[in-house]
């Protein structure tokens, strides 16, 4: 069921501790959380990845997909200068990932050159033995993922809907493009301008167009909100019931 594939970023900007976090999120009836690498933002009160299992599993949960860390991404364009510690660090956390019972890894790319696409290689091929996916999220538009793509057979592709309207796609025609590569979802509205993440709904994002398209092809992965605190919400019980009724509103 499609219910089952509804999932949440644990953070959501509450500003809350782990604990509550994961026991609020579950509350709320989801099933299923994505997770950060601690280091790159004080998103989980400071805890590590290993801390953040420990409550995704004491509360009953199973994780959508890890995001890698973002601050080693733009070594990965460079031919020499820091690549190499770079591409040793996306392989130990899709090692860790891995020992966790996670199979997707998201990773954010500067660019795509062709140091990009030789490093993104060599990470995909490590990561598909150790049975993880690697999903690069769509942070421009669609002509780089077909240079990237055809080049690299074993990386997939993290559809990001606030991202990609800032690029004038707002029904999912992104996602439908690549949608033999297409194994996870980062759904949040926005302005078509910001980065803004924020609640469905709220902004200029056909969410009922994506939902058609992705049903129609077939789409086999999780519906992930992406979506950050905004002033309009105190509490994040509130915040994650709204969210999942977003969620069942158009994906459920």
């Amino acid at each position: 069921m499609k219910t089952d594939r509804l999932s949440i970023y644990a953070y959501c900007g509450f500003d809350v501790t782990a604990e509550e976090r994961f026991r609020r999120i579950k509350e709320a009836g989801f099933r299923k959380v994505g997770v950060w690498c601690y280091n790159d933002f004080n998103t989980n009160s400071g805890i590590s990845e290993y801390e953040q299992f420990k409550f995704v599993k004491e509360q009953g949960l199973a994780v959508s997909y890890a995001h890698a860390p973002i601050k080693n991404a733009p070594y990965l364009m460079n031919k020499y200068y820091g690549a190499k510690e770079a591409v040793k660090t996306h392989k130990i956390y899709i090692k860790g990932a891995r020992e966790q019972g996670v199979d997707i890894v998201v990773i954010h790319l500067p660019e795509v050159n062709n140091a990009v696409i030789d490093h993104v290689g060599e990470i995909a091929e490590f990561a598909t033995g150790q049975c993880v996916k690697l999903a690069v999220e769509n942070l421009t538009g669609d002509k780089p993922f077909d240079e990237l793509f055809a080049a690299v057979k074993d990386v997939y592709f993290c559809y990001d809907t606030c991202h990609a309207l800032m690029f004038g796609d707002s029904t999912g025609t992104m996602a439908e493009r690549y949608m033999d590569r297409l194994v996870t979802t980062h759904l949040s509205d926005g302005d078509g301008e910001k980065d803004c993440h924020y609640m469905l709904g709220k902004g200029r994002y056909n969410f009922a167009a994506l939902a058609e398209k992705l049903s129609k092809n077939g789409y086999k992965g999780d519906y992930v909100l992406e979506a950050f605190r905004s002033a309009e919400y105190t509490d994040i019980s509130a915040f994650l019931s709204e969210g999942k009724a977003q969620l069942e509103r158009f994906f459920g």
